[in-house]
């Protein structure tokens, strides 16, 4: 629309410029037609809407793009193998037991003492560190806890008969055993149960003076067990 209206501007001022140059009203009167024509194609031609291009996109190389980050590498503490377990740690109350035990063993109130000659297996036996007369060996993986009903094969040395039979009333289920022979000295044996628990006790006199008892919870002592081994161990000095 603004190309028309300046072109017909330039027409009309043709138009005045001719008839101030003297041009005969016929030429005035043809350029005007003229003029008028070329506007009235000019005005049936469709206008052009301007053309606007999209806005180009902005360009990235590889530098730009964003660098994804790697995959994270497995935590070697979660994925590793669990330790083994480690062997149970030494408690000063029970050491361990294992190879050749000799204790003295004394009587409370005598003059009677007697040396004992004990061998465990070289695993999984512990003793008791201190004593009041007697040696206590426990069958167990774990010396950090021992308790007082857990297994064990006891010696105590007494003066007489009467110091082993002393809780005698209180034996329940009481049963005589075969005699057994024992470091060289045929012990008398039975079973009971006592405060809770089944026992088997081997008893004699000494040569040397005062009673041994040996008495056995919860540790199998039948011909080739650990605990029959141990039985046949012992010798006294």
């Amino acid at each position: 629309m603004k190309k028309v209206q300046r072109t017909l501007v330039a027409a009309l001022a043709a138009m005045m410029l001719m008839a101030l140059a003297g041009c005969s009203k016929g030429d005035v009167t043809k350029e005007v037609n003229s003029g008028l024509s070329d506007l009235k194609a000019q005005a049936a031609e469709p206008a052009v809407e301007p053309q606007t291009e999209p806005p180009a996109e902005p360009k990235t190389d590889a530098a730009s793009e964003p660098v994804s980050e790697p995959a994270a590498e497995p935590d070697p503490e979660a994925t590793a193998e669990p330790d083994p377990a480690s062997a149970p740690a030494d408690n000063p109350d029970y050491p361990s037991a294992a190879g050749l035990n000799t204790q003295t063993l004394e009587a409370f109130g005598t003059d009677f003492t007697l040396v004992l000659n004990v061998t465990c297996p070289d695993q999984g036996w512990y003793k008791s560190a201190t004593s009041f007369g007697d040696l206590k060996l426990f069958p167990t993986d774990d010396p950090s806890h021992i308790f007082s009903g857990d297994p064990r094969i006891t010696f105590e040395l007494k003066s007489g008969l009467d110091k082993i039979n002393y809780y005698y009333d209180d034996f329940e289920n009481v049963e005589e055993l075969t005699p057994r022979t024992i470091g060289g000295v045929e012990m008398a044996g039975r079973t009971y149960k006592n405060v809770g628990m089944w026992w088997t006790e081997y008893y004699g006199e000494m040569p040397t003076g005062g009673w041994l008892a040996i008495k056995i919870s919860g540790v199998d002592i039948d011909p080739g067990t650990e605990g029959d081994t141990v039985l046949n161990s012992v010798t006294f000095g």
